[in-house]
Parts: C-alpha cells; structure tokens; sequence
C-alpha cells in the first residue's frame, strides 16, 4: 500500500462513499490518515453512577440483573435493562432494538458509554454503546472522535482509517534511519496509528511529536528553497518611478507613519529588479487596504496590471467599491470578476483583462479560471493569504509577466515565529490605526450578567447605529451549554422586536450571504446574529457593538479579529465577550481581551496559552493537526525541523535521496496549505 493510493483501494469504499470522501478533500490514502481527530472521548476508566452528572458523556458498567422488552405502540418498542454497580442501580434503555434482548445475559458485566439523564427521579442512560466487558468488542479505551460530513458519519471515518492503520508496515517511512534516530523520532506507521488509536499518552505525545515534525520539516524545507530561488532570481521584475504622493495626497485622511513605511517598502520592491513577495501583517482595523491601494497605483502609473484576490465574494465587492472610489478620480479602471455573473457580463470583463482596457480587477477564486489572461499583469495581491492555498497563488502568480507578490495579513504572527513562518517573503507590520479611530471598549461579561450586554446593544440600535451578535458554530459539537445560533436568533429577535434582526451562517450560500451583509451595511438589518462568517474584513462603520457568546469557546486571536469588525469609524465600539466558563484557562483568555488591544500582543499570549497541551487536554479541546497554530506552538519541534530542512538544503541531489525520500517530502509539501474552512496546513 503507497500513501499515494486511492482511497478506492480500500474494502468498502465505492463510488457513493469515494464521493463524499473526495468532497471532504480526501482521495488518497495519505489524506485519509491525515484527516485527524477533532477530539477524543476518555472511556478509559468507568465512573460509578451515583457520580455521575446529567447530560455529560460518560462511561460506566455493572452486572445486568434484569431486562425487559415492550411495545409502546406503533410498531416501536422498549428494552428496559437494570444494571448494578458498586453504588447502586441504573437504567438501560433501548428503543426500538429488540434484537438485543436476546443477546444480552443476566449476570454479565458489561460496559455502556452515552448521556446519563434524569427521569421520574431515577438516573437512567438511553440508547447507549454497550459491550460485554472484556469481550473482543469492548468499547473501553481513547476514541477518536472526527469532523462529521454529510454521508459519513465519525464512526464510518474510524472504521475506514482503522482498517488503513493495520495495514501499515513501515514500507511507507519516508525519513532515513539516520535521521529517525538523530531526533529520536517515531516510525510513521506508529504515529499514524497513535495519533487515531492512542495506545495511552505517552505514545500519543510521541505520535503528535513525529507527525507535527514531518509538517514542519516539509514547511520549512519549502520555505527555505522557495527563497533561495526567489535570492537567485534577477531579471526584467523592476517598474519605473512613480510619484505616489499623486495618489496619498488625494485621500482624505493623513497616512500613518507605519502606513508610509509599509508604502516606502513596496516602492523599493517595485523599483527593485528582483521581484517583489512581500507580506504585509497589520492588525485588524489598521489600514492595510490603502497601502494595497497605494501598490496598485503605482503599478499601473507605470503601465501594468493588477489583480486583488480575495476569499469571499462580500470582500471582493467592498473592495471593488473602495477601489473604484480611490482610483477612478485618476481615470484608472476597476472591474469585479465572482462567480455568479451573466455571461455576456463575465465576457467582457474577459475581454477587458486581455485588451489591457481593465487596469486592475478585483476577485475570487473566479480570478485563477484558465479563461482568465490578462495583457501586462505585474502585480498580484492576496487578502487574507491563509484562505488560499499554494497552488491557487501560483495559479494567479503564473499570469503575471512580472510576479510582483504582496500579501495582506490581518492574522497577527506571534513575532518570534514570523521569521520563520514567512522566512520565504519580506514583510512590513503595520501596528497603529487611523487616528480618528477610539478604542474598543471590551468588556468581560459572566452568565449572571448577560442582559448588560443587551441593554447596550438596545441603546445602541436606538441611536440609529448597528450591532453583531456572535455565537460559535455547533456543528461537530453535542455540548449543551453551548449556544445555538438558531436559538440565539429567536431569543433576539424576541428581545428587541422592534428592530430588524437578521441571521447569517456557513450553510447559507453565496447569495444568500450576500444579500444579507448589503442589507446590514445599508441599515434594513439593525442587528446580525452570526457564526464566525463576519471574522475576516467585514467593514461595516455604523456597526458599533459586538456580543459574543460563548466566548470561551474562542481562541484569543479569533476574539480579537471578532473584536476587529466594530470600531470601523469614529464613533465609540463596544465588544462584549460573554463566558460561561470558570476555568483558570478560560478566564485567563477574557481577562486579556479586556487588558489588550494590541493584535501583536494578543498573538503572543495566544501562543503561551495554547501550549502544546497533553492528552487529557486534548479530549477536550481537540487536536486536527490542521490548524496554523497547532503546528507552530511547538517551539522545540519547529526548530528542529528548521535545522533540519537547512542541512537538506547544503546537501548535493545524491546526499538528499538518501537522506529523505524526495517524492515523499513532495506528497507532504503539495498538502502544506490545503485550505480548509479557516484553516491552513
């Protein structure tokens, strides 16, 4: 078996299940067992019932010493099962398995894992998991538990990479002997395995170690080689002199300092006969769409074209609109290229492009369509760069005559890790905002507490500004606690009927979505309750307070960039983070949103509390090994891959086929920044 093959190739999956399978973005073998679990479920130890609590998941066992199976009418049935154990009697109940009546034997001790739930004042436990303890299919152990898709459940997922693991063999190690035993490294074939089915803590830690290296490994030898090229590149990349001040004289805000170092830094690169892949990090709110603009001018002050990339079609057209606004008072032309248009529309923007007549335009994915050719493009932008993948970048890159990169960040890296993170591209940080911008006030608000919030986004509404209101996604999660955003709107839509709420999540499509945000940034819609869709560059100005449930679901980066969609204007914003939690992690996080503003600082404490966290820790909050700072919240792993992918770059062809398998290191490298949702790597 190749790490390469088709997920075909494995008993049971035909053409239905290789569908959905290929939809979720798995088609080898390799992305299968790299589709990790989101979390775990501890059935290690039972846990008596009388110490049990309603409505958790828990495991728990005893003797069987009565059962009784009964119809409820309509065909159903019920098979009511008492259990002993040490601290008493509970309850068992089936519905509608009526099979199971006979396999079960009175005087067997078995093992049950579901939701204990409170009934007529006895504690009973419905439609549990249930084995005969000890037996081949005893469900005691670490189970992993995967994202969820439509057409495949986590068990089937289980199921098919269980059947993966037992099949590897070590004929899969890509990483030479030498250097498995120079950083004491598991065997692949062990880590995969431990990772989905830990044996027990310690192998799972070793397993997340062997596996969080060979992506680092993979990232930095990528990184490191890609600048040694870009060092090495000379030739036709350099634009000629423009005056700039033409266009940030225009604007009707003065510049901050940090904004006209970021401004300075491009023009250098512009003028430059290497070209220009720059990265440009400023925190949320700071202005880094001006000094996208500022690039753009000077490109086609000097007779090219540019493209803008960005992740969603409401950020595209906000920028076609802010660009049409700044740009065309000097006669230059803005097209908006999404999916969606009519054809004889798309057309001509097409022709556009090609004829030259189109000097910048501003898009989606759309804009990396193979029918998309452009006369003179010198320059390619992408926003939010950790919404695209490699492969999407060089799409667009490979249409430019000159490749002139420069990418804008909001995602503040933590700044010991930025040089390495980006050690392929220079970058510029903008720190500072806009000075007619008042800080956000933040508040920290308990459970107890919660109607403050609402009567500040009550006054708000009533002075005419508007206001987001927040709640975590809860797919993939059975907590109850955890706020609904189904439920959150109805509850506002009740609290404030006077005014108009709207709602807006990741299953509605485009259009939808869309439709949506234009009626809030126009005020039809006063109040949006939303997931985390309005994270990344929404620009509403008149948006002015912001609550957020649950907070403690959230990462202290994801916060601050929630925090990010008010204070937009002059006008006083408000952020209001309600947690239901009491943990020292939890409070520790809120705590520092109230205290910190700054996007760079945040990151910072973000890396320190994140950690690299163990394996009870990660039952609860899961590990994906998908997600950015999964990855590089390892200190000691990152710099042992990066010294390790240095050494790979001093060696000759010859000296790094032994040392790694080259075709290997390619599979894991192409999967690097595979986007998923808001994820990379």
């Amino acid at each position: 078996m190749k790490l390469s093959d088709s997920v075909t190739t494995i008993k049971g999956v035909g053409v239905k299940k290789q569908t959905v399978l290929e939809a979720m973005g798995i088609t080898t073998i390799y992305d299968l067992l790299e589709h990790k679990p989101i979390r775990y479920q501890n059935r290690l130890n039972r846990t008596p019932f009388m110490d049990v609590t309603e409505d958790n998941d828990v495991l728990i066992g005893g003797v069987l010493i009565n059962k009784r199976l009964r119809s409820i009418g309509k065909g159903r049935t019920m098979l009511e099962c008492a259990i002993r154990d040490e601290s008493g009697i509970f309850h068992a109940i089936f519905f509608n398995m009526p099979f199971l009546e006979k396999n079960l034997r009175l005087g067997s001790d078995y093992t049950l894992f579901g939701k204990m739930k409170w009934r007529n004042g006895a504690k009973i436990i419905v439609n549990p998991e249930m084995a005969l303890a000890g037996s081949p299919r005893d469900i005691r152990g670490i189970i992993p538990v995967y994202r969820r898709s439509a057409g495949i459940s986590s068990n089937e997922l289980s199921k098919l990479i269980r059947t993966v693991s037992k099949k590897l063999d070590g004929s899969c190690e890509w990483l030479s002997k030498a250097l498995l035993e120079k950083n004491n490294l598991a065997p692949e074939d062990y880590a995969y395995k431990n990772i989905h089915f830990p044996e027990s803590g310690a192998a799972y830690n070793r397993a997340k170690f062997r596996l969080i290296y060979d992506k680092l490994l993979a990232f930095q030898y990528s990184v490191l080689h890609n600048r040694r090229l870009l060092d090495e590149e000379c030739g036709n990349s350099r634009m000629e002199p423009v005056d700039i001040c033409v266009f940030t004289d225009s604007l009707p805000f003065k510049l901050t300092e940090e904004q006209k170092n970021a401004i300075n830094d491009i023009e250098h690169d512009l003028l430059s006969t290497r070209a220009m892949n720059r990265l440009v990090q400023g925190d949320v709110g700071c202005g880094k769409t001006v000094v996208a603009e500022a690039a753009i001018f000077h490109a086609i002050s000097a007779g090219w074209q540019a493209a803008f990339m960005v992740p969603t079609e409401i950020l595209a057209r906000q920028h076609f609109f802010k660009l049409s606004k700044d740009l065309g008072k000097f006669g230059m032309r803005t097209a908006l290229l999404v999916s969606g248009l009519k054809a004889a529309e798309r057309r001509e923007i097409l022709e556009g492009v090609k004829s030259g007549d189109i000097d910048v335009v501003v898009g989606t994915h759309a804009l990396i369509q193979s029918d998309v050719e452009f006369a003179k493009l010198g320059l390619v932008i992408t926003d939010e760069q950790h919404r695209f993948g490699v492969d999407q970048r060089k799409i667009l890159a490979e249409k430019a005559e000159v490749v002139n990169v420069l990418v804008m960040s909001a995602t503040p890296i933590p700044r010991t890790l930025a040089t390495t993170v980006f050690g392929d591209m220079d970058f510029s940080v903008i720190k500072g905002k806009p000075s007619n911008r008042k800080e956000i006030i933040t508040r920290y608000i308990t459970e107890k507490s919660r109607e403050r919030a609402y009567a500040n986004v009550y006054n708000e509404v009533k002075n005419g500004n508007r206001a987001y209101i927040v709640a975590p996604s809860i797919e993939d999660s059975n907590d109850s606690d955890l706020t609904s955003v189904e439920a959150l709107f109805d509850e506002v839509k009740t609290k404030f009927k006077g005014s108009k709420v709207g709602l807006i999540h990741g299953k509605l499509d485009k259009l939808e979505k869309e439709q949506i945000m234009n009626e809030f940034a126009t005020g039809t819609i006063e109040i949006l309750v939303s997931t985390v869709v309005i994270e990344v560059g929404i620009d509403v100005p008149e948006a002015t307070v912001i609550v957020i449930e649950n907070a403690e679901r959230f990462g202290l980066a994801q916060l601050h960039q929630l925090r990010g969609r008010v204070g937009r204007s002059d006008l006083q914003s408000y952020c209001y983070i309600i947690c239901y939690s009491e943990s020292e992690n939890a409070i520790s996080r809120m705590n520092a949103m109230v205290t910190m503003s700054d996007g760079f600082e945040i990151s910072e404490e973000d890396y320190k509390l994140r950690g690299a966290g163990d394996l009870m820790g990660t039952m609860q909050h899961g590990y994906s090994g998908n997600s950015f700072y999964d990855l590089f919240g390892y200190d000691k792993i990152l710099k042992l891959a990066t010294t390790d992918a240095e050494l790979m770059l001093s060696k000759n062809p010859s000296e790094l086929e032994a040392f790694v398998d080259m075709d290997q290191l390619q599979l894991r490298t192409n999967n690097i920044m595979v986007q998923d949702n808001s994820n990379i790597i």
